[in-house]
């Protein structure tokens, strides 16, 4: 702000303040300001130098001229002593982000074996409820199988049951055929009664064949 106000001969007012606030924290701008400073400090000493070669003697002209060169390497050495600081400053800038690199690395690379154990959890949990409900579905058609087993086994009871009624009822009618009381029939009645009891006796026959 000082250096725009010095060179502002119009004595305009300074606009750009947010992007000041932002770079004036940088490294590069510490390095060019002190790189100004060093040109003011320069510049003055030349300024002395002149005003000492007009206001003394001839004589004197060597020791200022030696003293003046003595200032400008002692203000070289600082600069290089300085700029030699912002070089570590930087290089420490640089290892500290390295270092920041490296742990949230390691942060990103926690959670997500995290993730991946809490993914793999799921999937097992996901795998043993399969299973459950395989069980369960095995379980249901066994039960199934089961009934429908019990039902034919229940249906060929009540076929069984059924046919050794018709065979007995059958039988109870073959038997009055065969018992029947041939008094009073007429001649096509007793011959009907006579055929039925022939049938049933060769059927019965065969059968024991």
């Amino acid at each position: 702000m000082k250096l725009y106000i010095e060179q502002d001969k119009d004595k305009k007012k300074f606009s750009l303040m947010p992007c000041w606030n932002i770079l004036k924290g940088e490294d590069k701008w510490a390095a060019k300001m002190v790189e100004i400073a060093e040109l003011e400090k320069l510049e003055k000493c030349k300024k002395k130098q002149k005003a000492a070669k007009v206001s003394r003697p001839r004589d004197e002209e060597g020791t200022n001229t030696e003293q003046a060169v003595t200032d400008v390497v002692g203000q070289e050495t600082q600069a290089r002593k300085r700029s030699d600081g912002i070089k570590k400053v930087k290089e420490n800038h640089r290892r500290g982000g390295a270092e920041a690199c490296v742990e949230a690395f390691d942060k990103m690379w926690a959670k997500k074996e995290e993730s991946d154990k809490e993914k793999e959890k799921a999937k097992q949990e996901r795998f043993i409820a399969a299973l459950d409900v395989d069980k369960e579905a095995l379980a249901l058609e066994k039960i199934r199988a089961d009934a429908d087993l019990k039902r034919a086994d229940a249906e060929q009871k009540r076929a069984e049951a059924e046919q050794k009624r018709a065979e007995a009822k059958l039988l109870k009618q073959e038997k009055d055929i065969m018992l029947a009381d041939n008094n009073g029939l007429n001649p096509a009645q007793l011959q009907w009664l006579q055929m039925m009891q022939k049938d049933i006796v060769a059927k019965r026959l065969g059968n024991q064949v």
